[in-house]
């Protein structure tokens, strides 16, 4: 019997891994696609490296601000496709080398828990094996959802793991439904990899979630007309039509669209058909779980996309974390206040803590620090100057709340104002700080020089 059998090789189920080989547990892996899970293979990885192409693209027009003369280039996306395909194969190969030397065990199969401590695999090869353990992770994550009777295909009507895994050429024109996170990302790369892109939202703004500020979603809008990327919000597909050629699209607004492609960024849904036990679920099909990650059974838990919480790896990896550590007995739980977000698109987007909307809808009184990076000097040097840093702050104690950031290097500048909200620092205390020049996180000094020291204009 083994120790701990982890359901779902993705982010969670490789957090999991990592410390339960560390703190010598007896583990079995059950996985029936690919290592690495939906976020090393058509998700997370792919969206990030094919962005950095796209990012590329974008900056070719001022090499020559630099120096160097390269007016012409070309585009060739199956290049691209190759090169993200030897990317993925290198991280996947390296998770599976490190599997083998740790002789885990990887059942290659569905697996389906029938018993508290049995898991039935469906093995690739048509085989069953049941396989027991002490205790059971389920990591098996989510998949896309479909909306408006438009039913994916992987020929016409495309999801993001279509477009992510199987697609080595582009199409000329594409309608995406949802202006989310996935539908922004992907919008952007595929314009900027030549594709003419037509983003559909229900909401009146992209990326409507409260983590994002409505400062934000108008930003982002504003950057999506000057890259010819056209946005349709308050809208609806009312109906479609395929024919050989083209994919007629009649949205709510009026408006036709004839593309050749549709893809779906709608959301998606826990893959949580998991078990025939009784493993509780909400009416929305996810796995009910404790602060310690916990089932309504104490010996089987879950993380990742498969329960209620933020459908993010680094939640996963998080969450399996947590999970591991009760099962060595160490009685911890989950703590969802600082996760920070991040988007990818012309600029890179982040925040952490409270948005200023949320702050005010809250009653909170709060006062701003804000700075463009048009004034600093690194994003100046890298032709990098257009966003900016916004500071929440606690307008008597000066202590901070929340942050969000909008341009080059956000994704990992976050990570200060993450800790500056953990350790509950004062716009003072972070304005003294002893930054790095010339850098991007000396923005801090000059986003916080109005709340600590009074206004220069």
């Amino acid at each position: 019997m083994y120790d701990l059998i982890i359901i779902g090789m993705g982010p969670g189920g490789f957090e999991a891994t990592l410390l339960s080989l560390r703190k010598k547990l007896n583990i079995a892996i059950v996985e029936q696609s690919k290592i690495g899970g939906n976020c090393l293979n058509r998700a997370c990885i792919p969206t990030k490296y094919f962005w950095t192409g796209a990012h590329q693209i974008s900056k070719m027009s001022i090499l020559k601000e630099y120096g160097i003369l390269a007016d012409k280039f070309e585009i060739d996306f199956s290049k691209g496709f190759e090169g993200k395909e030897k990317a993925i194969t290198f991280l996947r190969k390296s998770l599976s080398m490190l599997l083998k030397s740790k002789k885990v065990p990887v059942y290659k199969g569905y697996g389906r828990i029938i018993d508290k401590n049995k898991v039935e695999v469906k093995k690739n090869d048509g085989t069953v094996e049941i396989i027991e353990g002490k205790n059971i992770l389920i990591s098996t994550g989510s998949i896309p959802i479909s909306v408006g009777g438009l039913t994916p295909d992987g020929e016409n009507i495309l999801t993001t793991e279509d477009i992510l895994e199987n697609m080595n050429t582009l199409p000329e024109e594409i309608a995406v439904i949802g202006g989310g996170v996935a539908g922004c990302e992907l919008g952007y790369v595929l314009s900027k990899y030549g594709v003419k892109v037509h983003i559909i939202e229900l909401m009146d703004r992209l990326l409507p979630s409260k983590e994002i500020s409505s400062e934000i979603s108008k930003y982002l809008l504003r950057k999506f007309k000057q890259n010819k990327i056209n946005v349709y919000l308050n809208t609806t597909v009312k109906q479609h039509f395929i024919n050989d050629e083209k994919i007629k699209v009649e949205l709510s607004d009026g408006n036709i669209l004839n593309v050749d492609k549709i893809l779906l960024t709608v959301g998606r849904k826990p893959n949580s058909d998991i078990d025939e036990i009784g493993i509780e679920k909400d009416d929305k099909g996810f796995i009910k779980v404790n602060k310690k990650m916990q089932t309504n059974f104490e010996n089987i838990y879950a993380c990742g996309d498969v329960v209620n919480s933020p459908m993010l790896a680094y939640v996963a990896s998080y969450e399996a974390k947590i999970a591991v550590k009760n099962i060595l007995g160490k009685e911890e739980e989950v703590n969802y206040d600082l996760i920070p977000y991040v988007i990818f698109f012309a600029n890179e987007i982040a925040t952490v803590g409270i948005s200023e909307d949320e702050a005010k809808k809250s009653g909170l009184d709060i006062v701003t620090g804000y700075y463009p990076f048009t004034y600093n000097e690194k994003a100046v040097d890298e032709h990098e100057n257009d966003g900016f840093v916004k500071l929440i702050f606690d307008k008597e104690t000066k202590k901070i709340l929340g942050g969000s950031i909008v341009g080059t290097g956000a994704s990992e500048m976050i990570h200060l104002i993450q800790l500056f909200i953990k350790e509950k620092y004062t716009a003072e205390k972070i304005h003294d700080f002893i930054y790095f020049h010339p850098s991007l996180s000396e923005i801090f000094i000059y986003a916080t020089y109005d709340v600590v020291e009074g206004k220069l204009f």
